[in-house]
């Protein structure tokens, strides 16, 4: 199964779902630790210290519905701005890849660990730019 982060989604969804309810799980960051992300409405993808990540590229989220309704969507992001999200089917065979290519690293905290946000090493004062190829490390 492995680790994952979590997506909150204010941006609409294909299929008029409600996401601002819905906890998505996501495996598209390098190293997924259990932090969490929000699609803010404006087209936005935030940290949860309110940071924007400014990612190029694709992010798929998925969960499931409390009857047991699958739910995968990808979002893409051009320039730090969400261009569309699309709703998935986990019947159909997809020959592409998809994910982020770039996006701004921030140090937030975790939800699993309870992270203290106030902690210096934990307040996002490190701005690193992180960038992952399609070949991956």
């Amino acid at each position: 199964m492995g680790m994952y982060d979590e997506i909150q989604c204010d941006a609409p969804l294909p299929d008029g779902h409600d996401g601002t309810e819905a906890g998505f799980q996501t495996k598209s960051f390098p190293d997924p630790g259990l932090q969490r992300y929000k699609f803010t409405g404006t087209g936005k993808l935030i940290d949860s210290l309110g940071n924007d990540l400014e990612p190029d590229g694709y992010i798929s989220f998925y969960a499931h519905d409390a009857d047991s309704t699958w739910r995968e969507y990808r979002a893409r992001f051009l320039s730090g701005q969400l261009s569309e999200i699309v709703r998935v089917s986990k019947d159909t065979e997809d020959q592409v890849r998809y994910g982020v290519a770039s996006y701004r690293w921030f140090n937030s905290p975790s939800f699993l660990f309870g992270d203290d946000p106030e902690d210096p090493g934990v307040a996002g004062l490190a701005h690193e730019d992180r960038g992952n190829d399609a070949g991956g490390d």
